[in-house]
């Protein structure tokens, strides 16, 4: 009969052993798996991805097809297209409570800015991801104000977006628009102090940034069409926004 236990635990202990072996070898799946169950979760629209490829080695890899869905209200397709977004991950702490990532790099997204009876499809997202960290005893800016919430945090070594095209649009445009191109976006340590920070705070900082970056563009876009007396464009881009 013991040897039957010991048998069995042995087995049991392969397997266990087994399984932790193939999580940390297929990142790939379970980061597949993450953004989509919990990007969703976050942003409170639909987050989907085609394909995800990470090297436990040496913690570097990519994400292709990553769609931002719409929020409730709004008319356009998508929020968000991205590119290619390349990822690079300390790997000595992808299984810590604590994971260092290097570097996140999202080239050539294309964003719908859309306006809506009570803000933009961005600011929706926002204050979903601002109502999620409310929800789950998180401060929005990422600074701790007590006890550090349990669960895995991050350090966000640099984080870029390059080469963004940005359509404004309005409701019943169905997406279609005035399309400019965004300055890039840079940030970088976030996290570092004191104690990283959750992906839902990241999200929230990363959202501030591209809001910020887009209105501060429009506003040029439309200091611009006045100087060039172009007021057909101008009326364009006010009836987006009026």
């Amino acid at each position: 009969m013991i040897k039957k236990v010991l048998i069995v635990l042995v087995v049991l202990a392969v397997l266990v052993a087994g399984g932790v072996y193939w999580a940390y070898n297929r990142l790939d799946v379970i980061a597949h798996y993450a953004i989509e169950h919990y990007g969703s979760e976050i942003t409170g629209v639909s987050v989907k991805v085609k394909d995800v490829e990470l090297n436990p080695a040496d913690g570097r890899g990519g994400l292709k097809g990553v769609e931002i869905g719409t929020p409730k209200g709004f008319g356009a397709p998508r929020t968000a297209r991205l590119g290619e977004i390349r990822v690079s991950v300390d790997p000595a702490t992808v299984t810590s409570d604590l994971v260092i990532i290097r570097e996140i790099t999202i080239e050539a997204p294309e964003i719908s800015y859309e306006k809506g009876s009570g803000g933009t499809n961005l600011d929706a997202i926002q204050k979903n991801i601002e109502a999620y960290l409310k929800k789950s005893d998180q401060p929005a800016d990422g600074k701790p104000t007590g006890p550090q919430a349990p669960g895995r945090r991050y350090v966000i070594e640099k984080f870029s977006i390059r080469n963004a095209k940005v359509t404004m649009t309005g409701k019943g445009m169905k997406g279609q628009g005035i399309t400019f191109t965004l300055p890039n976006i840079e940030l970088r340590d976030l996290g570092k102090r004191p104690n990283g920070i959750t992906a839902g705070q990241a999200a929230n900082i990363v959202a501030n940034a591209l809001i910020s970056r887009i209105a501060q563009r429009v506003l040029s876009n439309i200091e611009l069409l006045r100087q060039g007396g172009k007021e057909g464009a101008l009326d364009a881009l006010r009836g987006i926004f009026k």
